[in-house]
């Protein structure tokens, strides 16, 4: 067992490649190989199918992955236990955040956190999906997290910010000279749509309409999607934090009936999760409700 090292393992098996496994562990590909290869040799098993383009899983890799992911669960909440009996001085925390948050909550909240807890390391991992962050905060992949809609699993979530969705156009359209967005024209523009829309709550304005969009392109980066618009390629629509220092010029319109959506943070279980991270909800709540509303 003192060679299982269920971290490299998962991702490895994740990204499916040494070099980039060792980039996000801070390893040498040398070291992860040799660490993949004496696993292998430990088990008797081959773990990984080593390909011309990275590696994936074997079928043996693939029986022992849902026990890999137990036992860096079980290692994490061992060592919580231990940062918790040693005082809440030192540790780390996992905390699932995504695009605007990143950019206008996490600096702030952070650097208040270290000030207090500079030994407590935070891990920020990225996930747009909403229904795919509450699964990360279920399984114990992290130990809590950002959501953009009503919390669906069985989590304890605290709201933290209602805030406005925005119709968002080049400068020269048509409508772009309107006081608000009427909803009567969701469909008759190009639209560019977000690969996550319909789990952050921006379909949800679609479906209440019962407008199917006029969707001409489908996007993974807000940023790229913003240049599109800019560019007169369609209108999109995008949440009032994220827009807040946007790098083009846009035309931002509220809707004539306002679109909303709640941020939230949450934990599987508030009363069990580590001290840190009980913490960590603490502080971010108190950051924000000490905020004033986002102005364009």
């Amino acid at each position: 067992m003192d060679k299982i090292n269920a971290e490299v393992f998962l991702t490895v098996a994740e990204t499916g490649s040494f070099r980039k496994a060792a980039d996000r562990l801070g390893y040498t590909q040398a070291g992860i190989s040799y660490i993949i290869g004496a696993m292998e040799e430990s088990t008797g098993l081959s773990l990984f199918q080593r390909e011309r383009n990275g590696v994936q899983l074997s079928a043996e890799g693939k029986e022992i992955y849902f026990h890999m992911e137990q036992l860096q669960r079980w290692e994490r909440k061992f060592q919580q236990t231990i940062d918790e009996l040693n005082g809440l001085e030192r540790g780390t925390i996992r905390v699932q955040i995504f695009d605007s948050i990143s950019i206008h909550w996490i600096p702030g909240i952070l650097r208040k956190f270290r000030e207090d807890f500079p030994k407590i390391k935070v891990e920020l991992i990225t996930e747009e999906d909403s229904v795919r962050a509450e699964q990360m905060v279920i399984n114990g992949e992290v130990d809590c997290g950002f959501f953009l809609t009503k919390v669906q699993g069985k989590i304890d979530s605290f709201p933290l910010l209602e805030e406005n969705l925005m119709a968002v156009l080049p400068p020269d359209h048509p409508l772009a000279k309107e006081e608000k967005f009427p909803l009567s024209e969701l469909g008759k523009w190009p639209y560019i749509g977000m690969k996550y829309d319909s789990n952050t709550g921006i379909c949800d304005i679609f479906r209440r309409k019962r407008v199917k969009p006029n969707r001409v392109f489908r996007m993974d980066n807000d940023y790229a999607a913003m240049a599109m618009i800019h560019n007169g390629l369609g209108f999109g629509i995008f949440p009032e934090l994220l827009l807040q220092d946007a790098p083009y010029e846009l035309c931002c319109l509220e809707f004539d009936q306002p679109q909303t959506r709640i941020i939230s943070i949450g934990t599987a279980n508030i009363e069990t999760c580590s001290k840190a991270c009980k913490k960590f909800i603490e502080y971010t709540r108190e950051w924000v409700s000490g905020r004033k509303a986002p102005v364009l």
